[in-house]
């Protein structure tokens, strides 16, 4: 009797979390009229895969140039989402990135790293659960929790046996978002943000010719993402994607004594603008299951040599095609 009791209570237990409860809110099938958040109650898990390859850069000028040697940057990075609709007009997320980076070229010299990436955590909130018109705002913590010392600088410090997977740099970020329904199958979103990249120290910065703990502080971006949705049929959904961004001048010095504790020089010809456009496709199959792919490419932007040879798309991302498979379930 008492180890029926325990089976039953354990059974209990793990089916808990996966099963519906009487305080969650409903999800509407149709991707378009769905809130900004989460209903509360629900938990959702997505797993993405994103892979871009790059066989040019631009430069001074912002004109695509090939790369020497018929190199090819490949960058990939795969990501488990987590997210929980914690009560009806907040949702709280934790998204976790892999990268896999890789540059290969006709002269052998091929370099490849695989680490954890930044990870980002945050909120998304809707004060008012409106029907026609959804108003709210977001915060998203990135943490330095990804590569950011070379394995080594044999031959200088451009010279490095493998690529960085994370800036080394914490990012507050901070948005508003709009969504307007127009009709029963039209969505039009507007998000407007700003991201502060506080000033640290960074293991792919070091001072030449003495010694000194290199500090870099990257320019604070930012970014308007706009969004057509149109829905056809029930479950499935074709979203136009416009994606701009203005981010300022980095600097990068060394310890020092001035009261900020660094003293930094601005890096002339890095402020960047860039513009990437494209489309998702979503299918949802039910309220607890959809599919998403999307294709972004970017279609203008400034210098993206200045941290090329570390790899790091956050700081200088390269031109080309990103494209994103994803799949997410939820209950």
């Amino acid at each position: 009797m008492t180890l029926s009791l325990s089976i039953l209570t354990l059974s209990a237990a793990l089916a808990g979390p996966f099963t519906a409860k009487s305080s969650q809110g409903s999800l509407p099938l149709a991707e378009v009229k769905r809130d900004l958040v989460l209903p509360k109650g629900w938990l959702a898990l997505s797993l993405a895969h994103d892979h871009k390859a790059s066989s040019q850069y631009r430069d001074a000028d912002g004109q695509l140039q090939d790369r020497s040697s018929d190199a090819v940057w490949t960058y990939n990075r795969t990501w488990l989402r987590i997210e929980q609709g914690f009560s009806p007009r907040v949702t709280l997320y934790a998204h976790i990135p892999v990268v896999s980076a890789s540059l290969t070229n006709n002269a052998g010299a091929n370099t490849q790293t695989r680490a954890l990436g930044d990870v980002h955590t945050g909120l998304r909130a809707q004060p008012v659960l409106g029907e026609r018109v959804k108003l709210g705002f977001g915060i998203d913590i990135k943490a330095p929790s990804g590569v950011e010392w070379p394995s080594d600088f044999i031959g200088g410090s451009g010279n490095s046996a493998s690529f960085l997977t994370g800036t080394g740099i914490t990012n507050l970020g901070i948005h508003l978002k709009g969504r307007w329904l127009l009709g029963e199958r039209t969505r039009i979103d507007a998000e407007f943000g700003l991201v502060q990249k506080f000033a640290g120290v960074v293991g792919y910065v070091i001072e030449t010719g003495g010694f000194g703990n290199g500090w870099l502080n990257p320019g604070d971006e930012f970014y308007l993402h706009q969004e057509i949705s149109q829905q056809v049929g029930e479950r499935f959904t074709v979203h136009g994607i416009v994606l701009s961004s203005a981010r300022g001048a980095h600097q990068i010095g060394v310890s020092g004594a001035s009261p900020t504790g660094a003293i930094l020089d601005t890096l002339e010809g890095t402020e960047a603008r860039y513009i990437h456009a494209g489309t998702r496709a979503q299918l949802s199959l039910s309220e607890h299951l959809d599919i998403q792919v999307q294709a972004i490419m970017q279609v203008k932007g400034t210098d993206t040599r200045t941290f090329a040879h570390l790899g790091l798309e956050e700081l200088s991302p390269q031109p080309g095609r990103t494209s994103t498979l994803e799949v997410t379930y939820r209950w």
